[in-house]
């Protein structure tokens, strides 16, 4: 969720502070909105004084989100095939990586939960 910060100061001559805006996180870049006579900054819905002008768009800082990289996977070949034996040692399945760069497997757990015991196996031993 978006974080509406404000950092308020003193400019010297001025009776009352100068304030500026900055959104961190979320994907929707800043705007401003009236809503009866409550003024907002948006996304967080923020709510601006009513002796107090809407700052311009160009004054509001935006800092998106950015998703952390995933580091465990730069072991892996994209195009390599890794087989895992079963939990009871009957059967062997394949493990490999898809087109979006996430691990896959052909196990049922797999197909339930989109997460099983094989992916991390490889994963562990990738980072050996």
């Amino acid at each position: 969720m978006a974080k509406v910060l404000v950092n308020e100061f003193f400019v010297h001559g001025m009776k009352k502070p100068k304030r500026t805006y900055a959104i961190h996180g979320g994907l929707i870049p800043p705007f401003t909105m009236t809503f009866g006579s409550a003024k907002y900054i948006m996304p967080g819905w923020y709510k601006i004084d009513d002796t107090e002008d809407l700052p311009d768009i160009e004054d509001i800082a935006f800092y998106p989100y950015k998703p952390k990289k995933d580091n465990s996977l730069d072991n892996i070949k994209s195009n390599a095939i890794y087989k895992v034996m079963s939990s009871k040692g009957d059967k062997e399945y394949q493990v490999q990586m898809n087109t979006s760069g996430s691990l896959e497997c052909e196990c049922p757990g797999y197909g339930f939960r989109r997460r099983c015991r094989h992916i991390d196996q490889v994963v562990a031993e990738s980072l050996i």
